[in-house]
Formats: C-alpha cells, structure tokens, sequence
C-alpha cells in the first residue's frame, strides 16, 4: 500500500494560514521563531512566495541581512506591497541603536507606513521582527497592537529567546509558532515556481558556468548557452579548454543565471559531459565562431559541452519568490 504524501512543515503552515484567510478558523498570530542569523527572514520570503502562489494579499516588510562577505553589516527593508527596498539599518551611528546596529529613522517610519496601509488592503501582514525595542516599546511595537487589534492574520517574526516576553506583553493568546530552522531544507517549487525558474533561465543566455579545479576551488567563466532541451544545456567550447580537463576530472559543475538588474537568479548543478557528434556539432554550429574555430564545425578543437541538470534553485527578486526544482524528471 503506498504511503500518503507527507505535508512539509512550511506547508502546513502556509494551509493554516488559508484557513484563517478564508474565515473557516479563527485568526490566530503567527510567530515565525529563531536565533541570530538561524533564517527566519528567509524563512519569511519562502512563506511569502508560497501566499502569493496562492493569491494571498501580503503586506508588511522583512528586512533581510545586508552581507559583506560572510559579515553582516546591515539591513534593508523590503515593502511587501509595493516590492520596493530601502535602508533600515547599519553599522555608522545615527538613528536608533539595537545592539551593534543604527535603525533608520526614515526606514522606522516607512516600516510604520507599510503596516499601516496593509491593514486594510491585504489578508497577511508580515513585521520583521519584535524584538528587544519592540518590548521596550520602541520600534515596531505601535505597529504590532494595530496589527493585532485587525481583522488580518499577523506574521511576525521573532528571536527565540523573546517568544515568552512577546506573547505577554502583546497579550497573545493562541499563537501558531513555526521555528524557522523547520524550513530550511523543503522549500520545493510548485509549478508555478517551476515555471518561474525555467523563465529566469531562459531570459538569459550568457550564465556563468562553475567547475572544480584540482585544489577543488571552484572557477566561473561566462559562457554562451547555445541550446536547452528540458534539464540539458548546450554550450560550445574549446576542446583544449581548462574547463574541459576540469570537466574530465569531475563532472560535477553549476550553471548560474543572474539578472542583477531585476535581482533574479537561478541555479542549475548538474553533471557534465564533453559530447562528440557531429551533426549536433553542425547543427548548433555559428559561423561568428570563425575567428575561434577556423575549419568551422570540423576544426578538430570546436566541442560541445552538455550539462544535465539535477537539481535547480531559483530566487525571483521583485517578488521573494524562491524555491528549489527537482530537474532530474526533466530528463530527455
């Protein structure tokens, strides 16, 4: 007998959360739950994309970590109805300080702004986060008693060590409480996301392709992707290439497709293999390559690359959007 298909946690909150939208139970608050940097605002945007798949109405703000390398020296606030982002916090003195940060004042009062033209616009409202200012009566605190005197389900973000004191002194009664940690490893796109994924790649034809070297750094490079069938990417490429003698002693690569301009990005990690067929070769063969490959598809240095994707990752910038695509059941 097969088993039945287990609802991941992120999921089932998504499901509890339609089900206070929809008016079939009460409104109970959610508090999205974690340590210093343990993924609750990613948490936060990964529950975010899911309500919009869904054609939930989503306001508020998150406010995801600024990094410099593996340090992180800020944050920006994101306006969920508008999809704008704007400073908040940082580290040069000036507006209100929590720990070793400076909240904006400008950034506070855009954040109260949010909240407030949510409550009668949208269903969910999302504040990251309530913490130490918040308990103090500072920050966000007018903001979470609007939110939790609505009709609209609150999400707010918390730090683990503060859910007690939060739920006192905001008098929540019956909060849904999901630690962030729960979702780090489930956020699989639907179709919709799927579709999204094979939108981004698609929109851009030069991605970086990512191979191991010997000391098993990795090495990017801009390539041209010459064809795509489902999960397999084509690209030409000198048989006498670095690439190609790092390819041969592993196969193991990723194909990055990054549109800074609009903040998507979307990541295929496959394996690769150097493929001789000459009427593949002939087919996708581009005479501007002349200046490479003289004797044209027959130069004995032109060769394909063929990449098969297994496993794909995508973030959609605008939106939040973000998920992770199973590509191996796309497979030719």
């Amino acid at each position: 007998m097969m088993e039945p298909r287990r609802t991941s946690p992120l999921k089932g909150l998504l499901n509890q959360i339609l089900a206070q939208v929809g008016g079939r139970v009460p409104i109970r608050p959610v508090l999205l739950v974690g340590g210093i940097e343990s993924g609750k605002t990613a948490t936060g945007l990964r529950l975010l994309s899911l309500l919009r798949q869904s054609e939930v109405r989503v306001g508020g703000f998150l406010a995801p970590r600024k990094l410099e390398g593996d340090e992180t020296v800020g944050y920006s606030l994101i306006d969920l109805a508008s999809n704008t982002t704007h400073p908040f916090a940082g580290l040069d003195p000036g507006g209100v300080q929590v720990g070793r940060f400076f909240l904006s004042e400008n950034g506070l009062a855009m954040a109260e702004r949010a909240v407030a033209a949510a409550l009668d616009e949208t269903s969910v409202v999302f504040i990251d986060e309530v913490g130490r200012l918040e308990l103090g009566g500072g920050g966000h605190a007018a903001s979470v008693k609007r939110l939790l005197a609505s009709d609209v389900v609150p999400v707010l973000l918390v730090r683990e060590e503060f859910v007690d004191d939060v739920v006192q002194m905001f008098e929540i009664e019956t909060p849904v409480v999901f630690h962030a940690k729960k979702a780090l490893d489930e956020s699989v796109a639907s179709p919709a996301g799927v579709q999204t994924f094979w939108e981004i790649v698609d929109s851009l034809p030069f991605p970086l392709l990512v191979t191991l070297c010997q000391d098993q750094y990795p090495q990017s490079r801009p390539m041209r992707l010459v064809d795509r069938e489902a999960n397999r990417l084509w690209f030409a490429t000198s048989r006498a290439s670095r690439k190609v003698a790092q390819i041969e002693a592993d196969p193991h690569v990723t194909v990055l497709f990054v549109d800074s301009g609009r903040f998507n990005y979307a990541a295929i990690h496959g394996l690769a293999h150097v493929i001789v067929d000459p009427e593949r070769e002939e087919s996708l063969w581009q005479d501007e390559w002349r200046d490479d490959w003289p004797d044209g598809p027959s130069d004995p240095d032109y060769v394909l690359l063929r990449i098969d994707g297994a496993r794909g990752h995508y973030l959609r910038g605008t939106t939040g959007e973000s998920g992770t695509v199973d590509l191996a059941e796309d497979t030719p």
